[in-house]
């Protein structure tokens, strides 16, 4: 009877370590309705879902190339690329088709994936080195586009231009939720159910063995990268969808709480392991937290505070239960 106890009290521990970060959510979510009882109606947890998507495609982008041991500086640059180009292109050619507008923005975010790729794999820069050029180079596109001004509701911009980020789908779910629904369930599929999304984190674990076993190491980095700048792409068409305008600096703001929300996820389910269900619950964590604090206090530094500090403990427990593992 006490080893039946012992084997049921270890599995529930195991699982709370696993799941640990759903539970704190749900916390949170409590916490700030004791609060402000306005908190919880449906309306803000709605607004909170919508955005933690634009976070969350962001953090999914850059849970593929986290998978392959690198990094990617220039993700905050990409996202206001993405949303100048579609403001841009909408408002001052003569294309006024929004599918072929967000068809030719997703085509240039992919050139500059495959532009920090080249510099990594073919020329050996570092990566860190080489996004956070790029990220200047992308910042000056995205300045020269838009004047270095914001762009904001421009009469030539389609209905369509605010669906992405304001519509809802059946007038019930919100855009921005079933997009991230669908990033998250294609990229989860892709790198845990098949072999070619696997060898990302095979690259990312132990690139000298997998050029023993014939991965090509190279390729999937390539493949990280590209995956990242289209997604980053995507959560630009969104950002700017949802603001009806468009920045050239405002997606850089974006990419600490990204990579806060990717780091948060290394912590959930496959434990020290960057992975697409962490991310999303990384992601609603930050959004849940970020509303909260806006709802109770005015005090702007105090979520700079918290920013910086879910990410540094964040990275701490990361660090220390790959440590652990290793032992």
């Amino acid at each position: 009877m006490e080893k039946v106890k012992t084997t049921s009290t270890k599995s529930f521990g195991t699982m709370f370590a696993k799941r640990w970060l759903l539970f704190f959510v749900a916390a949170v979510t409590i916490i700030f309705g004791m609060i402000s009882p306005a908190f919880l109606q449906m309306k803000n947890l709605l607004n909170i879902l919508c955005n933690a998507c634009i976070v969350g495609v962001m953090g999914v982008g850059l849970t593929c190339i986290f998978a392959t041991g690198e990094l990617d500086f220039s993700a905050g640059s990409q996202v206001s690329l993405a949303s100048c180009l579609m403001a841009v292109i909408l408002g001052r050619t003569g294309i006024h088709s929004y599918l072929a507008a967000v068809v030719l923005t997703l085509g240039v975010l992919a050139c500059v994936g495959l532009y920090n790729a080249f510099l990594h794999v073919k020329i050996g820069i570092p990566a860190f080195i080489a996004t956070l050029g790029t990220s200047y180079l992308v910042k000056g596109i995205a300045k020269a586009l838009t004047g270095s001004k914001n762009v904001n509701n421009l009469p030539e911009w389609p209905d369509v231009f605010t669906f992405m980020g304001q519509g809802y789908l059946f007038g019930v779910i919100p855009m921005p939720v079933i997009i991230l629904v669908i990033v998250g369930a294609v990229v989860l599929f892709y790198t845990e159910y098949t072999r070619a999304g696997k060898y990302l984190y095979a690259v990312g674990s132990n690139p000298t063995a997998c050029d023993y076993i014939g991965i090509d190491g190279k390729m999937q980095k390539i493949k990280g990268f590209f995956i990242t700048a289209l997604l980053c792409g995507l959560a630009g068409i969104m950002q700017g969808s949802q603001m009806n305008a468009a920045s050239p600096t405002l997606g850089e703001n974006m990419f600490v709480p990204a990579l806060t929300t990717v780091f948060l996820g290394a912590t959930y389910g496959k434990i020290g392991v960057f992975n697409v269900p962490g991310t999303l619950v990384g992601a609603v964590l930050y959004a849940l937290i970020n509303q909260g604090l806006l709802m109770i206090t005015s005090e702007l530094w105090l979520k700079d505070y918290v920013q910086g500090g879910m990410l540094l403990f964040a990275l701490v427990m990361v660090i220390v239960i790959r440590k652990v593992g290793n032992k």
